[in-house]
């Protein structure tokens, strides 16, 4: 698995009875589960755009949480790799005997990402105070995990909610959470403010980024503009780039430790998403010349097949897709 890349294929909502709503009129009765399906394409085949590959691939189907949570921490070891790896070959920026008593390494790295226009790699700022997160902009994969904890209340003063009669004549004030929905005809994984804990009804007619800017004194949601995944191969191998710089720095190293330091390592969250999705690996067999699993999942094929057309809102257009032999409850997690 580490020879293999995630490529982002689409996702979409399904609408279904909530069991877990009781008498109260005011739980929601039908809701949104919401459904990734990715591709596991050899890395050095596989393609930004399009499908992504069309050999040796295995197609997969999972809750859009766990795939939106496993594939940014896959990005982020990704673009840490890249980064450094830039860093190394073109930066300049160690401290050697060759630099004067002026040198300042943090501002050489800066300027070196900046005039690369490698915005996504500067970790600081030295023109600003650091504690501000200056580097850091709205739509910032390394900010994710202060807005996205799957459907989770979001936390604001009551002064900036509403404030409703409820039907004993008692007021309260309303909730509102943060959670990601499906969007662009599948293509795009937004974040939306919704009223509601399973994060089916939206506070307002967009998406909830309306609401989000009133409570919280004019700032815009992050991720509500800017999709959560991109179409970027992410690869499964966890490489370092100290391991790289080690084998070209010590060009005297004996065979042991450049054995060392050519360990494949798979990544725990390719693993995990991997683990968790429903499976159609017909293509990942053997026989195409690639190194796929040693068993091929091929329990959902069908529900995969059944799920290629969608209405523009992401919803599963029912009437063109043939039943599934999937149980649905194997792939959404409550």
């Amino acid at each position: 698995m580490a020879n293999y890349s995630l490529k982002f294929q689409g996702c979409h909502n399904i609408k279904s009875w909530n069991y877990g709503s009781d008498d109260d009129s005011s739980e929601v009765r039908i809701k949104a589960s919401r459904l990734a399906r990715f591709r596991l394409c050899p890395s050095n085949y596989c393609s930004k755009s399009g499908i992504g590959c069309k050999k040796g691939y295995g197609d997969y189907i999972i809750d859009i949480d766990t795939y939106v949570s496993a594939y940014v921490e896959a990005q982020l070891k990704q673009d840490e790799y890249e980064c450094e790896m830039y860093m190394y070959k073109h930066c300049n920026c160690q401290e050697t005997d060759d630099k004067d008593d002026g040198f300042d390494r943090d501002l050489c790295v800066y300027q070196c990402y900046a005039r690369a226009r490698k915005w996504d790699c500067i970790e600081s700022n030295p023109y600003y105070d650091d504690d501000a997160n200056t580097h850091l902009y709205r739509n910032d994969l390394r900010d994710f995990e202060n807005h996205f904890q799957g459907c989770s209340e979001f936390e604001t003063e009551n002064n900036h909610r509403t404030r409703k009669l409820d039907e004993n004549g008692d007021y309260y004030y309303s909730s509102y959470y943060i959670g990601s929905y499906c969007a662009d005809q599948g293509g795009k994984i937004y974040l939306g403010m919704f009223t509601d804990d399973i994060c089916t009804v939206f506070a307002d007619k967009n998406a909830g980024r309306t609401t989000y800017k009133q409570i919280t004194g004019g700032l815009e949601l992050p991720f509500s503009d800017s999709s959560m995944v991109r179409t970027d191969c992410v690869s499964c191998n966890e490489r370092d780039h100290k391991e790289y710089q080690n084998q070209n720095d010590n060009n005297n190293n004996n065979n042991q430790n450049n054995n060392n330091s050519n360990q494949v390592r798979i990544l725990g969250s390719c693993k995990d998403v991997y683990k968790a999705s429903g499976k159609c690996e017909t293509h990942m067999a053997s026989k195409n010349g690639y190194a796929g699993p040693y068993t091929i999942n091929e329990n959902a094929c069908y529900y995969l097949e059944g799920i290629k057309i969608v209405r523009k809102d992401g919803i599963i257009n029912t009437s063109l897709t043939r039943p599934n032999k999937v149980e649905l409850s194997s792939i959404i997690y409550e």
